[in-house]
């Protein structure tokens, strides 16, 4: 019961604002209660913020963004193509395997978290398009390993649902509306540097 009122508070954390907390890493292995989480989540975040899954093998073309060939070939100009980071803009990225994923990756996610946007050089393009994003780190660990140092530190929650069973039914869910409440106040929220 502990484990899932940690699992909900974390959601409802998480879906105030997931770019200002960064994100969570939940330690688990694939099964229902991960995918509960998943689906607390989808739930909690409003309709048009999106929760897209990074591929475990994801290439930087469809991460990033970059040269659309058929659409320039046929403008006769360069047109740029959005990758997955910027379609997720405002909303969440969810990453399975976060624990094998490649040190480009998480070294583009971290930079998106720094800084709040995509810079693109490639393919001749150039450009920074706004890229707010939370993201949602499932580490199985395998083998002992570990999502990446560098992201896990970006990253405001660390949940491990690892002690839960497979079929392990929630004992509780996520307040709907007490996220709605927290996130119209959360732009008030002032902290100062001696909290902190």
């Amino acid at each position: 019961a502990e484990l899932w009122a940690d699992a909900a508070l974390a959601a409802e954390l998480f879906a105030v604002d997931p770019y200002a907390l960064g994100g969570m890493v939940v330690r688990s292995w694939p099964g229902p209660p991960r995918e509960q989480l998943c689906a607390w989540l989808r739930d909690l975040l409003p309709a048009e913020r999106p929760l897209l899954r990074v591929p475990l093998h994801i290439t930087e073309d469809r991460l990033l963004g970059g040269l659309a060939l058929a659409a320039t070939l046929k403008a006769g100009r360069v047109v740029a193509e959005r990758g997955l980071l910027a379609q997720a803009h405002g909303g969440a990225v969810v990453v399975a395997m976060a624990e094998r994923m490649e040190p480009q990756v998480a070294s583009h996610l971290c930079m998106v978290l720094d800084r709040g946007e995509l810079a693109i050089e490639r393919d001749g393009i150039t450009a920074a398009l706004p890229c707010r994003l939370g993201v949602v780190a499932l580490d199985e660990g395998i083998d002992d390993e570990r999502t990446s140092a560098a992201l896990r530190d970006r990253l405001a929650l660390h949940l491990d649902l690892s002690g839960l069973t497979p079929r392990a039914a929630a004992t509780t869910a996520p307040d709907v509306n007490r996220v709605r409440a927290a996130r119209l106040l959360f732009p008030r929220v002032a902290v100062d540097d001696e909290l902190v």
